[in-house]
Order: structure tokens, then C-alpha cells, then sequence
């Protein structure tokens, strides 16, 4: 896992001929320049692709997925990612959008632990055919519940140089699961 200092990787990747067309939607023509956001958000590279994270604010980002086809090994990608925004960063919430055509896209998302939040209906058009769009989220709270549990997860966030988070984190787990033994760690 690589911090990106640039967006150079990632929008090799993105103009890719084979992830290209899952990314823009039919009409939108010419580049997408991940360099027009790229200092509002954290990129994480893995070989064969990587994710954006755009900064929507309150600590919330909407990630952007993008892979080479063939890249092995993505749901432990995102696992390693998500450790690093929920421990490492202010990130307590990651909401994405994810066309119902792209359905590994949508395995992916669902398999790593993002919750359906709603569809919008015709939404995205690609290959002249308009398509619904899934909308996900995957809270700190969550997260907590698909990992080594609360007092490993604070004692990730002390590792990574965020003691504060890992107290917040531990507090609204023993206050919304009534289980204070967390704080006795």
C-alpha cells in the first residue's frame, strides 16, 4: 500500500481502454482529470490500481475505485485501505455509487462491508442503456464490527498515531453496544 503524493498512477489506470468506460458514463468525452480533485482527497495505490478518496466533509469521503483488469488480491486492498482511513485518518464514514451493471464492482463493494443505502433509478447510462445506481456507505461503527473488534481497532488507531480517534471509537462502541469492558483495556 502506497500513499499517492500525485495523481499520475491513478489516472493511468482510470484511462485505461478497459476501466475507462466503467468509469464515465456515455457523453462525457476527453479526460477525467483526477488532478482537478486530487488535493481534496487521499489516493492508495496497490499494484494494478488503487482508490481515491474525495473529501466531502465531517469526515465523510466517496471512493472511487479503479483496477486493471486481472488485478488479484482487491478485497485485501480494500481492507488494508479502510484500516488506514478509519485509524489513521479523520475518515469515519466512506459512502461510493456504484452502477447495477458493474456488478463486480458491486460483489466487491457488498463483500467488504458497505451497507445498501438506497437506488436511484435510471441514473447512469453506459453503452446507451440507463442504468440504477446503488448508493453504499461503511461507517466507523461498522467497520469495527467486521474486524478484530473494538480494542484491537483503538489499539490500531494508537499505532497509527491517533490515540484520540481510537478513544472516541472505543467510547460510542461501549456506550452503543453497552459493553464497557472496552474501556478497561
Amino acid at each position: 500500500m502506497k500513499i499517492s503524493t500525485d495523481p499520475d498512477f491513478l489516472q493511468e489506470v482510470m484511462d485505461h481502454p478497459a476501466v475507462r468506460p466503467w468509469i464515465a458514463q456515455d457523453g462525457v468525452d476527453g479526460p477525467l482529470p483526477l488532478s482537478a480533485i486530487f488535493d481534496q482527497g487521499i489516493g492508495i495505490e496497490f499494484e494494478g490500481g488503487g482508490f481515491f478518496f474525495h473529501r466531502l466533509g465531517d469526515g465523510v469521503v466517496e471512493v472511487h475505485t479503479m483496477f486493471l483488469p486481472g488485478s488479484k488480491g482487491v478485497a485485501s486492498f480494500c481492507a488494508q485501505a479502510a484500516e488506514y482511513l478509519f485509524c489513521g485518518t479523520e475518515v469515519t464514514k466512506i459512502v461510493t455509487k456504484v452502477p447495477v451493471d458493474n456488478v463486480p464492482a458491486m460483489r466487491l463493494t457488498e463483500r467488504v462491508g458497505f451497507r445498501l443505502d438506497y437506488v436511484a433509478e435510471k441514473a447512469f447510462q453506459r453503452g446507451g442503456v440507463v442504468h440504477d445506481v446503488k448508493h453504499y456507505s461503511w461507517d466507523i461503527d461498522l467497520w469495527v464490527r467486521g474486524t478484530d473488534g473494538p480494542v484491537w481497532a483503538f489499539k490500531r488507531c494508537c499505532e497509527m498515531g491517533n490515540k484520540n480517534k481510537g478513544l472516541r471509537l472505543a467510547y460510542r462502541w461501549a456506550v452503543t453496544n453497552d459493553d464497557y469492558s472496552v474501556l478497561e483495556s
